[in-house]
């Protein structure tokens, strides 16, 4: 049983892995920190992960030597993977887990009430939902046990 979380905020992406551990033990996690490893990740594992924690706002290249700040971050990098997925019938279903509540800016802005519904009408069965993550408090982690659940009840 494999996973992939695609995060570049090393923080969060050590506390999705330790959650995954804790309450679904068994699971081999995979990780991507920016959109081109995360897409590259989900094309090499397509029939093999039974399931994607997708960050929305990344950066397009992982961070390195020789790109030190892993280029422009994008706002919707995590629709974006779930556009190519869609565009290459890749059906892994997906929870978006995100820290901010809004996204882009001036007249691209959206909230992630509205970003949510936008994603569950475009990209249906792949999108399962989004967790509000805030390192500070605890909720998020009832909200993705929840949703990882009903994945797995799919399976």
């Amino acid at each position: 049983m494999k996973m992939l979380i695609i995060e570049d905020d090393e923080d969060k992406l050590k506390t999705l892995a330790e959650f995954i551990d804790a309450e679904f033990p068994g699971y081999v996690v995979e990780t991507a920190k920016s959109y081109n490893s995360g897409l590259r990740a989900i094309i090499k594992g397509n029939n093999l992960y039974d399931f994607i924690l997708l960050d929305m706002s990344m950066p397009n290249y992982d961070v390195s030597p020789s790109e030190p700040s892993g280029g422009s971050p994008e706002s919707f990098a995590g629709s974006e993977l779930l556009a190519q997925m869609k565009l290459r019938n890749i059906q892994i279903p997906t929870v978006v887990v995100t820290m901010f509540d809004a996204f882009g800016d001036n007249s691209s802005k959206v909230s992630l009430d509205q970003l949510v519904e936008k994603l569950a009408i475009q990209f249906q069965p792949t999108f399962r939902g989004s967790v509000y993550y805030n390192p500070a408090e605890d909720g998020w982690r009832s909200s993705l046990k929840i949703i990882i659940s009903s994945i797995m009840d799919d399976i």
